[in-house]
């Protein structure tokens, strides 16, 4: 017999509007495997059952969005990304999944320079999530938080609440009911601000493909 209830579906929100400046080149555009940091992480978020995957962006938006054509990406533009672009990006996401009213359970925050966290990891923060939907869900390395987390759709009119002085964090640091999904891998907190850190992460794409056709 059928199940009557809908399946509890769970967004995502990519922050892809900064400026990348220690990076030195827009890291969003970068390329990572046969396409770009920012089309995979939305592939790679779309693939582990997040829909819809909206990406904000903000700086050279044109460029970004030409990235994202062959994507399942829904682009919004964040104005305000000179200012606190992290926050105020999540914010914009949100904003445009409540004006489309899709019934959604919450969505998970994620970073847009993240292409090297496995789908699998990605997945089982989705299935907690549809597990515990009124819950905030965290994976976790060594006892260390990381992304992409859910945050779900009781919790947005606190994230709107957010002024640009305040973060994240501590909305998240008020939460007494957060369930945490331990991971066996570190790439939930590495992202790649620098050329060393994308040099790194690329080495281990290379490493990674290599071992999945056979190659040393």
């Amino acid at each position: 017999m059928r199940s009557s209830h809908p399946p509890i579906r769970v967004a995502a929100v990519v922050a892809a509007a900064g400026r990348s400046q220690r990076m030195g080149q827009l890291k969003q555009l970068l390329p990572w495997g046969e396409t770009t940091v920012i089309a995979a992480v939305v592939q790679n978020l779309a693939a582990a059952g997040a829909e819809p995957v909206v990406c904000v962006l903000g700086h050279r938006r044109e460029e970004v969005a030409q990235a994202l054509a062959n994507t399942p990406a829904h682009l919004v533009h964040n104005e305000e990304y000179r200012q606190g672009e992290m926050l105020s990006s999540y914010q914009a996401g949100v904003r445009h999944l409540l004006e489309q009213g899709e019934p959604l359970a919450g969505t998970l925050l994620a970073l847009g320079d993240q292409p090297h966290i496995p789908v699998d990891i990605i997945r089982a923060v989705v299935e907690q999530a549809q597990r515990t939907p009124h819950q905030p869900v965290v994976p976790s390395y060594a006892m260390r938080r990381g992304h992409p987390f859910y945050l779900p759709a009781v919790l947005w009119p606190e994230l709107l609440a957010l002024g640009p002085e305040e973060t994240l964090r501590a909305l998240m640091r008020r939460r007494q009911d957060i369930v945490y999904v331990p991971v066996e891998s570190d790439a939930i907190l590495r992202d790649m601000d620098t050329p060393d850190e994308y040099q790194t992460l690329q080495e281990q794409l290379r490493k990674s493909q290599g071992r999945k056709m056979g190659t040393p």
